[in-house]
């Protein structure tokens, strides 16, 4: 989870602390929201929100014009060294820091104007020269960019259709090797779920089943995020970092051995991505009033800022302080607004909360999410015999939760809160927490103008507080529904929150062959995502859409609501596709993490005991109990020192599994020797960081060798060290070795993902671009048939992806005539 900062957590021990005994055990007995909500709010004071408001000053989110000189004058440094797209975040930096009627804002404009049209941006070059006259650019310099205008103009005119933009495509980020330049397109269509049914059954709870038979790679359904927060910093994962994301059930896009760590990164997310729909661009436009929030364009600014940017850009900084989930629990509820919750409240019977009514913990299954969806459907309290829908009773598809995005409220706020799951001292942080952000927001201003029944439709995004730009208001006691649908939201992200992965090439762009990380971008609530139970070893994939769904005019991204509803929207989208063939009447099952393929049944099961509480029974935990499978991940992949046979693990030593051999080796000497073999590949990806792939090569044999002495071939390191000398001879422009070491890394990670995994097709995308690299056309056509059927069973067929494949093909074939 993304808990608040640690002064802030201290400080709220600190009030639990000063509690007495008869009030922790009060607190520790509610099981009402709204309750839990009152004592929070019973027990901050002013000082507390002052307290918040100074841990906030340390992360500053306010305008300074003596930083955007600075930060344009590292822009200049970077145009100066050719490196303009460096220069163009540099100018978009300082951008965000120049108050809005400072000249810098002008010049920062005009000047990542320049590096744009040297990365052949034409049209966010023109954009940008107006954004830079409208913000007074000095008269004097006006001739230069009046000129660069005119340029542009002209290389628009004289451009074939759909030319523009794609020399400055991202270079295949999952491969690190060049290949040819590739459009990606969003244009594919969007719809509801047509073929998928919601049911309810009291181990289950709700979840979601196939209609009809379906083939693996069919679309099953597509979902819109109903909100989403950004994570600043760099995101890069891996090591502990990834595994703490799987104990905190972050879930989302996950990648093996092909996927090469150490990839370098100047700029954070939140200087990258759009802060609305995540779009990645070198060219963001900054929030008028303050420096950190910033947007892809003008529609996303005013979607952003009608929802909650309005209410959240005087709190920035506090925002930042209390976490990601919390920011995410107030976005939630300040989109909703007072009538969306009253209904939702009303709809379940229960004024104050559901957590009453929860289906027993006992009583479940996989159930990571479960809950009604605007339908009477919980299950029963202990001591009932009747649940008031019938075990697998079947919804129709126009049901609130499936597809329709109109009633997507409804379906997040019937998400489980699990408030009994959370540990007293947790729910009192979180209580405090958003009490306290509660508090700020009511001396921020009045109360937002969809929490009072007022219209803000037309309000602009001017940079104004809401102290200048809304009616007057005031806030009344029973505003405090806002305070408790929030910490609502907080309880319920635990468990259903999604994280949102994407992959990041590094920023050096001097280098042979650019490295490529996974990166956390976001962490978001999707209303027919979270309705999907748990599976260690799923039939489902989920592919992320980062920029939103585009018209068919191309101008602005579209999301089909229901079957005559459209409506302009953007933000992050979800597809779900069927990672193998579904009988009619299957249920839909998506990972939330902890993958059988990752890590053995016990780690998984404790794991998603302690995020999600529940006990996996799933069909790969049930067999892995039972009789681990030979080769499965339960066992050591270490080889025997005298006979090269595998070790079985003992009580305090590893073992061999060849009778009559006594070798055996120490706990202790499995740990160093992979601390070891680590190390050398940490090192070695430093090396080719920077461009010094001789060097990383002599480490990379070096820990191959060692490799070879302790370890299995089946050993995940190996495939990794295969994988990061393949990238070691791409950058040496020795292709065919490059290939011949990444075919033992494919190898791997069939053995560990399986042959329909989408690993699989990464690996096998990247082989297709060596040995296309590499002269070897009829290896490459061979290999890239192979990517193409993996890949399509998880991607789109517009997806980069595919579309360099088949750009590759298109090339191989053309020459073959």
């Amino acid at each position: 989870m993304d808990l608040p900062c640690p002064d802030w957590i201290k400080h709220a021990e600190q009030i639990w602390n000063r509690l007495d005994a008869v009030q922790k055990n009060q607190f520790s007995a509610q099981s009402d929201i709204d309750e839990i909500f009152d004592f929070g709010q019973s027990n901050i004071t002013p000082d507390d929100v002052r307290v918040l408001s100074g841990i906030g000053k340390t992360i500053p989110v306010q305008k300074c014009a003596q930083s955007a000189v600075k930060l344009r004058e590292r822009g200049n440094d970077s145009f100066k060294a050719k490196d303009y797209t460096s220069a163009a975040q540099h100018y978009t930096q300082g951008a965000c820091q120049a108050p809005g009627d400072s000249e810098q804002l002008a010049l920062c404009y005009a000047n990542r104007s320049a590096a744009l049209f040297h990365l052949r941006r034409y049209q966010e070059c023109l954009e940008d020269i107006g954004r830079a006259l409208a913000h007074g650019y000095p008269s004097h310099l006006q001739p230069k960019l009046l000129s660069r205008r005119a340029q542009c103009q002209s290389f628009i005119h004289t451009q074939q259709p759909g030319q523009e933009g794609t020399a400055t495509a991202l270079q295949a980020p999952a491969s690190h090797i060049p290949s040819p330049a590739t459009v990606v397109s969003h244009t594919h269509s969007h719809s509801p779920a047509t073929g998928v049914s919601l049911r309810f059954g009291p181990e289950k709870g709700r979840h979601l089943v196939a209609v009809e038979g379906r083939r693996a790679g069919e679309v099953l359904l597509e979902d819109q995020a109903f909100s989403c927060v950004l994570i600043p910093g760099q995101g890069l994962r891996g090591g502990q970092e990834q595994q703490q994301e799987e104990r905190e059930g972050r879930r989302g896009g996950r990648k093996g051995a092909g996927v090469t760590r150490g990839a370098k990164g100047a700029f954070g997310t939140e200087e990258r991505c759009c802060h609305h729909c995540l779009c990645p661009t070198v060219c963001l436009v900054p929030c008028p009033g303050c420096s950190y929030a910033r947007y892809c364009g003008q529609l996303c600014q005013e979607q952003a800022w009608q929802e909650h940017h309005r209410w959240e850009c005087p709190l920035g900084a506090e925002l930042r302080a209390v976490g990601v989930l919390a920011q995410l629990a107030l976005r939630v509820a300040l989109k909703a607004g007072l009538q969306q919750v009253q209904r939702a409240r009303g709809t379940h019977g229960d004024a104050r909360s559901l957590s009453e009514q929860e289906v027993p913990e006992e009583g479940k299954s996989n159930i990571g999410r479960g809950n009604t969806c605007g339908l009477d459907t919980t299950s029963p309290p202990a001591g009932q015999t009747e649940s008031p829908l019938p075990h697998n009773a079947s919804m129709p598809t126009s049901d609130p939760c499936v597809g329709s995005h109109g009633n997507a409220y409804q379906c997040v706020y019937s998400l489980l809160p699990h408030v009994e799951g959370h540990a007293p001292s947790l729910r009192f942080l979180y209580a405090v927490t958003i009490a306290t952000l509660y508090q700020a927001l009511q001396q921020a201003g009045p109360p937002p103008s969809s929490w009072r029944g007022g219209d803000y439709v037309n309000d602009s995004c001017d940079g104004q507080s809401p102290c200048e730009n809304a009616a007057c208001g005031t806030w009344k006691p029973e505003l405090s529904i806002l305070g408790a649908t929030a910490l609502r939201h907080l309880l319920q992200l635990r468990a259903n929150a999604q994280a949102i992965i994407t992959e990041r090439v590094s920023d050096e762009c001097d280098v042979a062959v650019q490295a490529s990380r996974e990166v956390r971008v976001a962490t978001a609530i999707f209303p027919t995502l979270s309705l999907m139970n748990h599976a260690c070893r799923p039939n489902t994939s989920v592919t992320f859409d980062l920029c939103g769904r585009r018209s068919p005019d191309a101008s602005f991204p579209q999301l089909v609501l229901s079957s005559d509803s459209v409506t302009s929207v953007t933000g992050v989208s979800v597809t779900v596709r069927a990672s193998k063939d579904l009988t009619a009447g299957e249920e839909l099952l998506h990972c939330y993490g902890p993958h059988c393929s990752r890590m053995e049944v016990q780690e998984r099961q404790r794991l998603l005991l302690e995020q999600y509480m529940f006990t996996c029974q799933c069909e790969a935990c049930l067999q892995d109990l039972q009789s681990p499978a030979e080769g499965s991940i339960a066992s050591t992949h270490y080889k025997c020192p005298k006979c090269g046979k595998p070790l079985q693990a003992g009580a305090e030593v590893y073992v061999c599994v060849r009778k009559g051999c006594s070798g055996q080796v120490s706990r202790g000497q499995v740990e160093g020797t992979l601390q070891a073999l680590r190390a050398l590949l940490d090192e070695a990806l430093e090396l080719l960081d920077m461009d010094r792939p001789d060097d990383a090569l002599k480490l990379l044999h070096e820990a191959v060798g060692r490799a070879r002495r302790h370890l299995l071939d089946t050993h995940k390191l190996q495939g990794q060290l295969c994988d990061a000398t393949a990238r070691a001879y791409a950058s040496m422009g020795r292709w065919c070795e490059a290939a011949n070491q990444l075919s033992s890394s494919v190898e791997c990670v069939r053995r560990q993902f399986g042959e329909d995994s989408l690993e699989l097709g990464q690996q096998l995308f990247k082989l297709a671009q060596l040995h296309f690299n590499g002269g070897q056309a009829g290896q490459s056509l061979c290999v890239m048939a192979e990517a193409r059927q993996v890949l399509s069973l998880h991607r789109h067929t517009h997806s980069q992806e595919l579309q360099e494949l088949q750009a590759m093909e298109d090339c191989l074939r053309a020459a073959s005539f």
